[in-house]
C-alpha cells in the first residue's frame, strides 16, 4: 500500500470519525432526558390520536377524545402509532421520539449535502450550530409535528440545490426523486404549510439566476404525480369514509374545515394570535440561541463579493431563509414555530460564517475573530457571576443548582479561550459544542424538568387512573386538558353543563373536574367528592385543584 493510499485511509477514519462525533451530539441534544419531562397539551392531541388509531385499526380517520380532528395531516399521528404498536402502547417515548430521530435526520442530511457543496469541515460546523441551536434542542424533544415539518422541508432544500449543481444526470435525477419524496412527506406532516414555505424560495432562486431552462431537469411530470399521489390519497381516502358515514352529506363541511383551519387561520381571520408584522424578526433571533450574534452578520453575508464562489450557495440559504420568514410574516396567524422550517439555513449560514472565521479567515479578520470570542467569554462570564449574585440576594434555595451551571459555563469558556489563544482550533472547537453539551445536560436535569409547568398532570392523572376501575366510565365536566387525557389512558368525554353532569353522576359515572369548575360542583348538595388532589393541574398560567366526583365515595378528601 503506497503512502498516498494510507494517507487516504487516514483521512476517512478521520472523518468517519467526526461524522460519528457530530451525530452523537445531535442523539444527545434531540434526546437527553427525553421522556423525562411530561407531555404538554399540543404533543397529548397527538399520543391520544395515535392510541385511538391503534385501539380502533382505523388509520385515515383520526379521533382525538373520540372526536374528529383533522386540524394537522397525519403524519406523525402515523409515526407515533407505528412506534406504540411496536412497544406495546402510546407513551411518552412513543409520542417524541419520532421528532427525536428527524432532528437526527435533519443533521445527517446537513452533513452530506453542505459537504458536498462546501467540504466536510464546513458541513461539520454547520450541522454543530444546527444541533446545538435552541430550535433543534427544544422541537428534537417535542411530540409536536414541527420538527417533522422542518427535516422534510430541509432535505427538499438541501436535495434540490445538490441536483441543480450536480452535473451528472443520474445523480440529479436521484436527488429531484428525494426533492419530491421529501416535499411530499413535508406536506404529511403537516400540510399545506410546505407548499409555500418550499415554492416561494424556489421560485424567488429560479427567477434570480434565470434558471428557467432547468424547469424540465427538475422532473416536473414524475415528481408531480409522486407529490400527487403521496399528497391527495390520505384526503381522498378520508373524504370517502366521512361521505359513507354521513350519507354523502360531509363534503361541503369537510372542505369549509380545511378552508378555515388553512386558509382562514393564515390570513388570520381564525386563531390570529395577535402578533405584529415583525414578531419573527426577533423570534428568530431566540430560536437560534445561543448563537444570535451571528445571525445579522449571516443574513448580511451573501452581499460580500469576498465570499467568491460561495456566494451562490449562501445566496440560496439566504433565500431560502428570508422568503420564507417575510412570507409567514404576511400571515395574520403568527406562532414562533412557524418559522422554524428556515432555521436550519440560517444554521448553515452561521456554520460558513464561524469556518471562515476559525479556520480560513478570507472574509473575517483574526482580529474580528479574536473580538467575539471575547464578547462571547464576556457575556457568559457576566451571565453566570450575574446569575449567581442575583440566586443569592433573591432565590437563595437555588444557589446550588444555578452554580452547577454556572460553573461549567465558565469552564467551557475558559478552556475555549486558552485553546484559540494557543492556536488550538479543533480543541477550541471540541471546548465549546462538548462545553454545550454539558451545559444542556445540566439545564435540563436541574431546571427545565424539575420546573416544568406540566409537571403536576402527570401524577394526578395516574391516581385517577387508579381509582378509576377501567370497567368504569369517566367523563370531565367542562374542561380537561389534553395531557390528563394522555396518562389517563382511555377516552374522557367532555359535557358540557350541569344537568348532563347530574345525569352522568346519577348513571355512576366518574365526573373529573379541576379549578373552578370543581368549585362549581363541590357547591351543589347534589355531588359527592369521592377524592381531592390539592395543586391537580397548571391551566391558563394557574395552579388549581382537582377533584373526582362519584356516588359511591371510596376515599375522604385528602
Amino acid at each position: 500500500m503506497s503512502e498516498n493510499d494510507l494517507n487516504k485511509d487516514s483521512s476517512t477514519t478521520i472523518k468517519a470519525v467526526v461524522v460519528v462525533c457530530v451525530m452523537l451530539l445531535s442523539a444527545i441534544t434531540s434526546g437527553w432526558m427525553l421522556t423525562a419531562k411530561p407531555l404538554g397539551d399540543h404533543e397529548s392531541y397527538v399520543t391520544i390520536t395515535a392510541r385511538e388509531m391503534l385501539e380502533s385499526d382505523d388509520w385515515v380517520v383520526p379521533t382525538c377524545n373520540g372526536q374528529l380532528r383533522l386540524e394537522k395531516t397525519p403524519l406523525n399521528y402515523w409515526m407515533t402509532a407505528a412506534i406504540g404498536k411496536i412497544r406495546g402502547g402510546v407513551d411518552d417515548l412513543a409520542g417524541k421520539l419520532p421528532s427525536m430521530l428527524l432532528a437526527m435526520l435533519s443533521t445527517a442530511a446537513i452533513l452530506y449535502f453542505v459537504s458536498r457543496w462546501l467540504g466536510f469541515r464546513t458541513a461539520v460546523m454547520a450541522a454543530l450550530i444546527w444541533s446545538t441551536s435552541t430550535s433543534f434542542v427544544r422541537y428534537g424533544h417535542s411530540g409536536r409535528p414541527e420538527m417533522s415539518l422542518t427535516c422534510f422541508v430541509a432535505i427538499c432544500f438541501l436535495s434540490f440545490y445538490t441536483a441543480m449543481i450536480e452535473t451528472r444526470r443520474k445523480r440529479q435525477v436521484v436527488y429531484m426523486l428525494i426533492f419530491w419524496v421529501s416535499f411530499s412527506l413535508a406536506m404529511l406532516a403537516k400540510g399545506p404549510a410546505p407548499l409555500p414555505l418550499v415554492t416561494v424560495p424556489l421560485f424567488f432562486w429560479v427567477l434570480m439566476f434565470k434558471k428557467w431552462k432547468q424547469i424540465p431537469r427538475m422532473l416536473p411530470v414524475i415528481g408531480g404525480i409522486i407529490f400527487l399521489a403521496a399528497v391527495l390519497a390520505w384526503p381522498v381516502l378520508l373524504g370517502m369514509r366521512m361521505a359513507q358515514a354521513s350519507g354523502g352529506d360531509s363534503q361541503a363541511g369537510f372542505i369549509d374545515f380545511w378552508k378555515r383551519e388553512f386558509i382562514d387561520r393564515f390570513m388570520g381571520s381564525h386563531a390570529a394570535g395577535d402578533k405584529p408584522f415583525y414578531y419573527y424578526f426577533y423570534v428568530m433571533f431566540q430560536l437560534m440561541v445561543p448563537w444570535v450574534v451571528f445571525v445579522p452578520m449571516a443574513i448580511a453575508a451573501p452581499f460580500y463579493k469576498v465570499w467568491g464562489e460561495k456566494r451562490k450557495v449562501m445566496v440560496f440559504l439566504w433565500l431560502w431563509f428570508a422568503a420564507d420568514v417575510l412570507f409567514m410574516s404576511l400571515s395574520g396567524g403568527k406562532r414562533m414555530h412557524y418559522i422554524l422550517p428556515a432555521m436550519p439555513a440560517m444554521a448553515i449560514l452561521i456554520g460558513i460564517l464561524l469556518e471562515d472565521m476559525i479556520f480560513i479567515q478570507k472574509a473575517h479578520t483574526k482580529q474580528l475573530a479574536r473580538n467575539l470570542l471575547l464578547v462571547h467569554v464576556g457575556v457568559v462570564i457576566a451571565g453566570a457571576i450575574g446569575s449567581l449574585a442575583y440566586v443569592v440576594a433573591v432565590k437563595p434555595e437555588m444557589l446550588r443548582e444555578t452554580a452547577f451551571l454556572a460553573i461549567p459555563a465558565l469552564i467551557m469558556v475558559a478552556t475555549a479561550a486558552v485553546s484559540f489563544a494557543r492556536g488550538k482550533k479543533v480543541p477550541g472547537c471540541i471546548a465549546i459544542f462538548g462545553g454545550y453539551c454539558i451545559v444542556m445536560m445540566i439545564a435540563f436535569a436541574v431546571f427545565l424538568v424539575p420546573y416544568s409547568s406540566t409537571n403536576r398532570i402527570r401524577p394526578f392523572a395516574l391516581d385517577v387512573k387508579a381509582s378509576v376501575p377501567r370497567s368504569d366510565k369517566l367523563v370531565a365536566y367542562i374542561y380537561m386538558p389534553s395531557r390528563f387525557i394522555h396518562y389517563f389512558g382511555r377516552t374522557v368525554p367532555i359535557i358540557g353543563d350541569m344537568s348532563e353532569a347530574h345525569a352522568e353522576y346519577n348513571s355512576d359515572s366518574w365526573i373529573i373536574a379541576i379549578g373552578a369548575n370543581m368549585d362549581e360542583l363541590a357547591k351543589d348538595s347534589r355531588f359527592e367528592i369521592a377524592e381531592f388532589w390539592k395543586d391537580a393541574a397548571r391551566t391558563d398560567g394557574k395552579v388549581v385543584d382537582g377533584a373526582l366526583f362519584h356516588k359511591a365515595n371510596i376515599t375522604s378528601p385528602n
